[in-house]
């Protein structure tokens, strides 16, 4: 019967052998018939032709699905039909004391400092695929003892054999872990491969796990499927080996014993209690405290925009930009958000919501340069909005001229953004280019020694802004200042970008050195000819 079963089979009895008790049919449909509209009863009826032909498998009117007999794993609640059988008599096959109900071993009773730290590495690209290498960290007590290589060639750093593990691996593995439960990352990734690896071969491994990237996401609030190093992070622990199945056994031993008191304090003091916990559902972000909803954060348009968080007196507490305003904010409001400081101040200190929508991704990274320039909102101080990068090739002093909405600016009207050494310098509305203070800003900041520029750009996200300048040649009107000859020069070719912008206007460029054509051409004023 075992090499007949389906994948699907060997899936929901490892799965089943990992749960504290029954399963409801809805979640084993869920779960892998991807079904999340039947009721209890339907979904029951879809899974029992192939549940029913796997042995130790039972059904429970009033739970659910289990494995129930000699086969299941301990604590395990018995079926009707195995309820009335007789106990089998001890043998080597069935003394094992983790199979007897109502010992000190049972998942629900045993001490959170006793437990063995598994995580396995795949024969695939990143270690995907089926598992190869196996590392085992016994904790006994509260103590990390010495890990354990499985296979055992792999602790020597040698190549050895490139197929997955053999039967005596597995064995090996069983034997170690013993009666004691396992503690992973990812459930999926770490113990699940195994699992089924050994009911391949015709063995078990019944040990409870605990998933660690489940206890992150519930108790620290961390993305579902996080990376065991962003666990490591948001709890302080030091990274003190490789980032592979060894590294990571050792992380996640550590991992648990750091967080055992704060699982303690949500009531979860035994393995039973965090087996119970850690396939809860993440509680969700209350929204009372705040002046908008959730439907207001579903109603968000889906497009490029700046967003603003308010305080409960209306100042701003933080700006943001966004290429989807709707899914960009709605994030800061998911169990998720408090996995950052920022996202946790956001949350707690947010009471009210503003936003602007734009033409462009580009657009959004220059008005929120601007507004937190304008504004110095206290958590965009507090945090690093943009890590800065060296900035990519050599346009970093510009001139990037947008037109304005014409609800908001007129018809031709145009705001003019100023960028030098690839940092955020300000902003100046078009009508206010031909002033004599824009022309002394523009000759200090460009056309001056590095002394005697008084003003203190700020960062920004250049990545964006060059990558959708270089993306978007045809569409954006930009001045480079390492171009222009004086800030005469600077100011005239200036000059026919403004002039040359209307709506639907296109990209105007001003070729050449304008004073220079003008002096070549008796004062004529320079040309400027719009791309097609």
């Amino acid at each position: 019967m075992r090499e007949k079963m389906s994948t699907i089979q060997v899936a929901i009895l490892g799965y089943l052998r990992t749960t504290p008790g029954p399963v409801s049919s809805r979640d084993l449909a869920t779960r892998f018939l991807k079904i999340t509209t039947g009721d209890e009863e339907t979904c029951r009826r879809l899974l029992a032709p192939f549940l029913s032909t796997i042995p130790g498998v039972a059904h429970d009117p009033a739970g659910g699905w289990m494995v129930a007999g000699p086969a299941g794993r301990a604590g395990f609640p018995k079926s009707d039909a195995s309820a009335s059988a007789p106990s089998p008599a001890p043998s080597e096959e069935c003394d094992d004391p983790v199979d007897a109900p109502g010992t000190e071993t049972q998942p629900g009773s045993r001490s959170l400092t006793d437990f063995v730290a598994i995580a396995v590495e795949g024969g695939g690209p990143g270690g995907s695929g089926g598992p190869r290498v196996v590392a085992l960290v016994p904790v006994l007590g509260g103590e990390i003892c010495p890990e354990e290589i499985i296979p055992a060639w792999a602790a020597e750093e040698a190549v050895g054999d490139a197929g997955g593990l053999r039967r005596a691996d597995l064995e090996a593995l069983i034997e170690s872990i013993g009666d004691l439960p396992l503690v992973c990352h990812r459930l999926s990734r770490e113990v699940e491969p195994i699992r089924t690896a050994c009911l391949e071969a015709g063995l078990r491994l019944d040990a409870p796990v605990i998933s660690m990237a489940k206890i992150g996401h519930l108790l620290i609030g961390l993305k579902r499927n996080h990376a065991a190093l962003d666990l490591a992070a948001a709890i302080g622990l030091e990274i003190r080996g490789p980032d592979d199945c060894r590294g990571r056994a050792l992380l996640v031993a550590e991992a648990f014993l750091s967080l055992g008191p704060r699982l303690a304090a949500q009531g979860c003091d035994t393995i039973g209690a965090i087996l119970e916990f850690q396939d809860l559902p993440a509680p969700p972000v209350d929204m009372e405290r705040y002046s908008f909803s959730t439907e207001d954060l579903r109603a968000l348009p889906a497009s490029p925009g700046v967003y603003r968080f308010l305080d409960d007196r209306g100042a701003i507490l933080y700006i943001g930009k966004a290429r989807n305003l709707r899914s960009r904010v709605g994030s800061y409001f998911t169990p998720s958000a408090r996995a950052t400081a920022r996202g946790r101040a956001i949350l707690d200190q947010v009471h009210g919501l503003e936003f602007e929508t734009v033409a462009s991704e580009l657009e959004a990274a220059l008005l929120e340069a601007a507004l937190i320039q304008e504004h110095r909102p206290p958590l965009n101080r507090q945090f690093e909005v943009h890590e800065r990068p060296a900035p990519y090739g050599p346009r970093l002093n510009l001139a990037v001229v947008l037109p304005d909405r014409i609800a908001t600016g007129g018809a031709g009207s145009c705001t003019i953004h100023l960028l030098r050494q690839g940092r955020y310098l300000g902003r100046v509305p078009g009508a206010g280019a031909t002033a004599v203070s824009f022309h002394r800003r523009l000759a200090a900041a460009y056309f001056s020694a590095g002394e005697d520029r008084p003003e203190n750009p700020m960062d920004i996200d250049w990545p964006i802004v060059s990558s959708y300048l270089r993306a978007h040649r045809d569409e954006v009107n930009v001045l480079d200042f390492d171009e222009c000859e004086s800030t005469e020069d600077a100011v005239a070719r200036l000059d026919i970008l403004l002039r040359a912008t209307t709506p639907g206007g296109g990209k105007v460029i001003a070729r050449g050195s304008p004073t220079a054509a003008a002096r070549r051409q008796g004062g004529a004023a320079p040309s400027a000819r719009p791309t097609r």
